[in-house]
């Protein structure tokens, strides 16, 4: 009997703590336990320690005294022993947020391509309503059943046709509509600012449209402003931003992002203990300044704006007609980060002064490259706190050291000596004269049996030859200016036993770089022996990351196709927020890289809040293989830019697609989005691309108009007698960046790269660890742009920004 007792009580201790769902507690009651004054309180979503400790007048040690545990987070549905503070009055208490589910919805997942995002969007709740009411479901599998929690307050709402409904968390209203005789997909998406796709998304049923049926239609709130995310109200002394997480995101990527650890990221949003689930709004802390957060070269080419709680930067773009990325640009934490109510940002002014001409008709004007001179007008600088071990102590003498660099490419040696070799019979009548045969004839001369003819390169190893030689330009490069360095070039073919005899050999270990080998099956060893000697390996051309997630001394110079699809939706949705979209659907892209940007772009668009409204953007899927290119036209905007993306790399579809679409080049202004794979589509004819405007990603973009460029080439011409290719530029840049680290910071230059400024004639490096444990990809990038005019353009997407030495001041 004593042990049930026992037990009942240690139930009974445990109930208060323990998420109570469905059940509806009487509101601000006072009830007496152990003589002491308690108000019963089930938390609701929203809310948190410190809003209940204001809301009810109590401390929050106190709090946490008498509710074990809470300081790990609250859970939606938990009932909390609030003690009583004489005074307060509970009939007026704020009750915002909502309280106890009216039921709930039996739903079982029907599709795996569904996620806690997209359902959660379906029934109008948050993803942490979702987790909350399922808190067995970790894993979204087909057939899993859920509980989908709903409020009396929309059940009201539902009963009443056109009524409003708010989107808890995203500024979005659902409305409720009922159908009329002579309504179509269309006529409605167009009523509320959608798509067609998005009503069914919704409305499963409204494939077959009836009269009478009633519909959930999501449409922005009237008057949209407030855009997410937002800044969010100071808690104490602190201050706060809003991060939506976004699918592919990480608990590491994220608190590396903001320099935050994994617990107090935990502590502040208690979602987080159970997972890290897309769609989720998380606080991230940071810094209260309103100093600018970049320092411009000329003051005079920017004015100050002081940040203003709720501005966004889709707002700020508007207001001062600048692009988004124009503003990251000129203020670089804003690529990791968003606004903070308070700081100072830097806006440019107009260059109207910088091409005045002068007033004297004695002064010549000197043609000027003028996109060079802007870019050094409105140069900004990044102070930063420079580790003591970052900064290269630049009076110590050369200590005369010689480098040792691996080199490993598949040079195929064998293969292209075997197929470039071959036997002649020599015909001397083709030697001799008549008179000189006859001698000939009576005398021994020694002919030439063999001779050695260039005919081709093996498979493709012409492209590691050029980039071969291009790491011997960057060696010279170092050797004219007083460094000693030593190449060790080995050939791997395509096979990692060939390379195994290399580096196991007692001489290797004194090796301080490695480059290469291209191929990620023959790097699996080398890499592991490279981690366990401590030598920096560097990945020039591959694009996976298997490695990279798991080697802290590997350096991955190509991103992987993830990343570019992410910097794609990423680039979409700050330069075409207020565009009409277009998904042009010639296959099925489930389950497809290129389908992962569709999802990602609605995902953004969602998140931000212009979804589907008439100052942001319209969201179509157009289903071509089925309808062809007759219902194009209907789709189009004549206000509105038309952004068209084709989820699709097989280029026969891509080249029927895009070819379609530029017939309508001519009546209608259209951006194409693509890859940097499009320029080898020999099927498509380049007139289309400049038509069409493509738009894409590119980790590497040689500029041909840079004077350091322009020498390479002359001295690779010089050297080799032909002109060099991306390949050589690449075997250039990748060979001078490492060893300039290597010279400068030692072995263990990782942790430096962010410090050090080098140019690179394909791009602008920026190294960042990819992993917790794992080493470093290259995140660099920039955007493609074709004009109209037949013009190729290069912008800016992320590098390494100009830093300079943090002041005092």
């Amino acid at each position: 009997m004593r042990s049930l007792l026992l037990l009942c009580m240690a139930f009974l201790m445990l109930l208060p703590n323990e998420p109570v769902f469905g059940q509806n507690f009487p509101e601000n009651e006072i009830v007496v336990i152990q003589g002491k004054k308690f108000v019963m309180h089930q938390v609701r979503t929203g809310e948190t320690v410190y809003s209940l400790t204001k809301k009810y007048g109590v401390s929050q040690p106190e709090l946490e005294k008498n509710n074990p545990g809470i300081n790990k987070g609250l859970t939606i549905g938990q009932v909390l022993k609030i003690p009583y503070t004489e005074g307060i009055d509970l009939q007026n208490l704020s009750t915002d947020q909502k309280g106890a589910p009216a039921g709930f919805i039996k739903y079982k997942i029907e599709s795996r391509k569904e996620t806690a995002y997209s359902i959660a969007k379906k029934f109008g709740i948050t993803v942490e309503e979702f987790y909350a009411y399922n808190p067995t479901v970790r894993k979204i599998r087909k057939r899993t059943k859920l509980n989908i929690p709903y409020w009396e307050e929309a059940e009201e709402k539902k009963a009443e046709p056109e009524a409003l409904t708010e989107k808890p968390g995203y500024g979005w209203q659902i409305i409720i509509h009922q159908v009329v005789s002579g309504e179509t997909l269309y006529s409605l998406a167009k009523k509320y600012g959608t798509t067609e796709q998005d009503i069914i998304d919704l409305n499963p049923e409204a494939k077959q449209l009836k009269t009478g049926m009633t519909l959930k239609i999501e449409s922005s709130a009237s008057g949209v402003g407030e855009i997410l995310p937002q800044p969010v109200e100071k808690d104490g002394n602190r201050n706060y931003i809003e991060h939506i997480i976004e699918s592919g995101e990480t608990m590491w990527g994220t608190t590396r992002k903001y320099n935050i650890s994994e617990e107090e990221l935990k502590a502040l949003n208690p979602i987080l203990n159970t997972g890290f689930p897309a769609g989720a709004v998380i606080k991230i802390p940071v810094a209260e300044t309103n100093k600018p957060l970049a320092k411009p070269v000329n003051e005079e080419a920017f004015e100050q704006h002081l940040v203003k709680k709720g501005e966004t930067l889709y707002g700020l773009s508007k207001q001062y007609n600048i692009s988004i990325p124009d503003i990251k640009k000129y203020n670089p934490i804003l690529d990791r980060r968003n606004l903070v109510s308070g700081e100072s940002i830097l806006i440019p002014n107009k260059p109207s002064t910088i091409f005045a001409k002068p007033d004297s008709d004695n002064i010549e004007i000197v043609d000027v490259d003028s996109a060079k001179l802007l870019e050094e007008y409105y140069a900004v600088e990044l102070p930063v706190e420079i580790p003591e071990s970052c900064v290269p102590d630049l009076s110590v003498p050369y200590s005369g050291k010689t480098y040792n660099v691996a080199l490993f490419l598949p040079f195929y040696y064998e293969a292209n000596d075997t197929l470039n070799r071959e036997d002649l019979v020599i015909d001397e009548t083709t030697l001799f004269t008549s008179e000189e045969a006859k001698v000939a004839q009576d005398t021994t001369i020694e002919l030439e049996e063999r001779k050695e003819l260039f005919k081709q390169f093996y498979g493709g190893s012409e492209n590691f030859v050029r980039f071969y030689e291009g790491v011997l330009l960057a060696i010279d490069s170092l050797h004219n200016v007083g460094f000693n360095v030593k190449l060790n070039v080995f050939d791997t073919q395509r096979n990692p036993d060939s390379i195994r005899q290399y580096f196991q050999a007692n001489e290797f270990f004194q090796t301080d770089l490695i480059i290469g080998p291209i191929f990620p099956n023959v790097q699996k060893e080398i890499a592991a022996y490279a981690a366990k000697n401590r030598i920096p390996i560097v990945s020039p051309l591959a694009s996976q990351t298997a490695i990279t997630r798991s080697n802290s001394h590997y350096f991955q110079v190509n991103p992987s196709r993830d990343y570019l699809i992410h910097q794609t939706a990423e680039m979409v949705a700050e330069e075409h927020f207020n565009s009409n979209f277009i998904i042009v659907k010639t296959s099925d892209y489930s389950r497809t890289t290129e389908g992962q940007l569709v999802e990602l772009l609605r995902e953004k668009f969602f998140n931000s809040g212009l979804l589907s409204s008439n100052e942001g953007v319209n969201f179509t899927i157009y289903d071509f293989e089925n309808e062809g290119a007759f219902g194009l036209r209907r789709i189009m905007s004549k206000n509105k830019e038309n952004v068209v993306y084709i989820p699709s790399e097989n280029e026969g579809e891509l080249s029927v697609a895009i070819s379609n679409v530029n017939n309508l080049s001519s009546e209608y202004s259209i951006t194409l989005i693509g890859s940097n794979r499009y320029p080898n589509y020999s099927s498509i004819q380049l007139e289309q691309f400049h038509n069409l405007k493509l738009k894409y990603i590119a980790p590497y973009y040689t500029d041909y108009s840079n004077q350091q460029t322009i020498n390479f080439i002359e001295k690779y011409k010089a050297n080799f007698g032909t002109e060099p290719d991306n390949f050589s530029f690449q075997g250039y840049d990748v060979t001078l960046y490492f060893l300039t680290a290597l010279i400068t910071y030692g072995n263990d230059f990782a942790g430096c790269l962010p410090y050090m400024h080098s140019f690179q004639m394909q791009g602008n490096y920026h190294f960042q660890k990819l992993t917790q444990f794992g080493g470093y990809m290259n995140e660099g990038v920039s955007v493609i742009s074709y004009t109209r005019d037949y013009q190729v353009e290069r912008k800016r997407v992320k590098g390494q920004p100009r830093l300079i030495m943090a002041s005092d001041n």
